[in-house]
């Protein structure tokens, strides 16, 4: 039978299951728009800082993502498809991986980290960060993803409409191997599930039109799209 908790429930029963190390432990949280990833990841933080005087730090996926720019690059050598930020190969993997590696290793000087606006659509002015942080939450939709999860064709008529040779979408799949060596970094991985996708693409919406009121530009003009 399945239980419900509060979020000030739920934060310190998953505290009370991180170990103390010397070294950062590397904590994957996966989930879908609008899941409560980053809602967990700060009160974590907060609570962890709080109860245990314990430093850490929550990257997020997102902050990796390629700019249009770079995307526009994908999307004539590869397929259309691609300008669209999102699926595995359209994230700067390298930089997230010496990111990581940066913060397992001691360092003196401190780091910066990326940051991406998504209401411009590219990279800002990374944070300097100079602690050294116990644990390590990587927060992102896709963590922890193998390609043998994902299936080559296309999934929707959308898909079928967009990507009849399937380019994109084995593309894609293709991709998810780059980011094994990020995933082989992690202690543990925690999966965020929600009731249905329409709760994804009603996150997703709400998050595009906040977006869109900061920059003036809209990636998709409406929630059918």
């Amino acid at each position: 039978m399945a239980t419900s908790l509060t979020l000030d429930e739920l934060v310190p029963l998953l505290a009370e299951r991180l170990p103390n190390r010397p070294r950062p432990y590397i904590i994957g949280i996966s989930g879908g728009q609008g899941a409560g990833k980053t809602t967990l990841c700060a009160a974590l933080e907060y609570y962890l800082a709080q109860n245990r005087q314990c430093e850490s730090l929550t990257l997020a996926l997102d902050d990796f993502y390629l700019g249009a720019s770079e995307r526009a690059q994908l999307a004539e050598t590869v397929s259309p498809l691609a300008q669209t930020r999102g699926v595995p190969g359209t994230h700067n993997v390298t930089a997230l991986l010496d990111c990581l590696t940066a913060l397992k290793t001691d360092r003196r000087g401190g780091i910066y980290l990326p940051r991406f606006s998504k209401a411009d659509d590219t990279q800002i002015t990374p944070e300097f960060y100079e602690g050294q942080p116990e644990i390590i939450f990587l927060e992102g939709w896709c963590i922890g993803a193998r390609a043998d999860f994902l299936d080559g064709r296309p999934q929707t008529p959308w898909e079928k409409q967009r990507d009849p040779d399937h380019l994109w979408r084995r593309w894609s799949v293709q991709q998810v191997e780059g980011y094994y060596p990020i995933w082989n970094l992690l202690d543990q991985l925690l999966l965020i599930r929600q009731e249905n996708f329409g709760a994804v693409i009603d996150s997703r919406w709400t998050q595009e039109q906040g977006n869109a009121a900061l920059s003036g530009k809209w990636q998709f003009r409406s929630r059918d799209e």
